[in-house]
């Protein structure tokens, strides 16, 4: 990571961190009422915390690029997914505390459901959407959740937590009564109706103001589609090799019905976008009847794993299993633009040679780049007598450079493949820093 975003990534979450623990401090200031024990102020702080924390969700995930460049969305979307449960965590120990202070009317009226005063029902109604929210997120795959209802699912019980949260503390008054806690928790309600409002209306709006259009759709090996998209009217963006966009199809941006994938082409090329898109679902199983003229939506550029922040590197080393081949293909297509001559090494992983995507261009790649390629493959043809099998330390030991090569190294595929790779590169001597991965899978 450069100086640049290690300062800006510090200042960032050095903001996450005291944005999320202000209210606490807040809550501690004027008077409190008579009698209230310390369990329960703690409990109350516990609460608050994880109140602020849910309505910087939505920043977290409002794809500012800005805020995700020092990071990465890969890092942001994993931070959203474990500080997610923390949050929860912190809602469950709020009432878990009180029934442990001494027994008292107040304390047992917030513990009963169903006699209890209005403002307790709040705090119950954003306790149960969280939970739905945590349970359809742990288990989609287990349940067989589709993408795109579960991902409207998602929004709608965040904001029903969030929503809850805020008139739980309204209604109870104590902590909203005093202008300046008042004021507190009236600014996080507007910063949350305002990314809401970012996302949901204004996003939206910009998008469907800069359309692209469909200009051809090709077969690939694997399963796989090319669509290539041109602005229509507008100058397009430019992006870094290894970055994605958001692509939305055969619907309007409002619609919610939007899908990432990493561009496959040229950096060169922009305004001109390539996405490389396998069948895997049913959105993507929908590609083959996409027609040229089809009018598309892509947010982006997003994404930080890419070769453009390490001007310093003697080298790449670039690992993919399967379609995660897409942002490596970008990375070299934009290298043989660029005439780049640093050594370059591609390792990729396939079940079949039929399947291995982008096959030919591979070939003709490194004849035009200092580039190695080492196909890996899980059931090879009688012929075969390349690497087989899965891409595992024996052989990246086998393949990559020494450690101290001052290579950078880029991993894209199945998560288990992501996760061995790792680690594998790790005991071979790579420094964590010098190895880049994008996971689109954290649900």
């Amino acid at each position: 990571m450069r100086p640049r975003h290690v300062k800006t990534g510090t200042l960032w979450f050095s903001l996450y961190l005291f944005l999320s623990l202000l209210p606490v401090f807040i809550v501690l200031l004027g008077p409190k009422p008579p009698g209230r024990e310390f369990l329960v102020e703690f409990s109350v702080a516990l609460g608050f915390m994880a109140l602020a924390m849910m309505c910087l969700q939505f920043a977290l995930t409002a794809r500012f690029q800005w805020l995700k460049e020092p990071f990465g969305s890969d890092l942001v979307y994993s931070f959203h997914r474990s500080i997610s449960l923390v949050s929860v965590g912190f809602v469950l120990l709020h009432p878990l505390l009180l029934s442990l202070t001494p027994v008292r009317p107040e304390v047992l009226i917030r513990l009963d459901v169903v006699n209890q005063p209005f403002y307790p029902r709040w705090g119950f109604g954003a306790a149960l959407c969280l939970a739905a929210l945590v349970i359809t997120s742990l288990g989609r795959k287990r349940f067989h959740l589709a993408y795109e209802p579960w991902r409207r699912a998602h929004a709608l019980f965040a904001i029903g937590a969030v929503l809850c949260g805020v008139l739980h503390v309204a209604v109870e008054n104590h902590y909203f009564g005093m202008p300046l806690k008042g004021g507190l928790w009236i600014s996080y309600t507007l910063l949350w109706v305002g990314l809401t409002l970012w996302v949901r209306l204004v996003k939206p709006w910009l998008e469907i103001r800069r359309p692209f259009v469909v200009e051809s759709v090709r077969p690939e090996r694997g399963t796989a589609w090319t669509l290539t998209l041109t602005p229509d009217g507008h100058r397009g963006f430019p992006f870094a090799p290894g970055q994605f966009g958001w692509l939305t199809l055969f619907a309007s941006p409002f619609s919610d019905r939007e899908h990432p994938f990493s561009f496959s082409g040229s950096a060169e090329a922009a305004p001109r976008l390539e996405f490389t898109i396998k069948e895997l679902g049913d959105f993507t199983r929908g590609l083959h009847r996409v027609a040229p003229g089809t009018r598309a939506y892509v947010d982006g550029p997003f994404g930080a794993i890419t070769a453009d922040r390490h001007a310093h590197a003697t080298g790449f080393v670039f690992v993919a299993g399967g379609i995660g081949i897409t942002p490596m293909m970008s990375h070299l297509r934009s290298f043989a633009d660029r005439g780049e001559r640093r050594p370059l090494l591609l390792i990729y992983a396939n079940t079949a040679w039929e399947d291995v995507t982008f096959r030919e261009e591979l070939a003709a790649l490194e004849a035009a780049l200092n580039l190695r390629v080492v196909h890996a493959l899980g059931r090879p043809p009688r012929e075969w007598s390349g690497e087989t099998g899965f891409v595992t330390e024996d052989l990246l030991r086998r393949h990559v450079p020494p450690a101290d090569a001052g290579h950078e190294y880029f991993v894209c595929g199945p998560p288990v493949m992501i996760r061995v790779v790792e680690r594998a590169l790790t005991r071979l001597g790579v420094r964590p820093g010098d190895i880049h991965a994008e996971r689109f899978d954290l649900v």
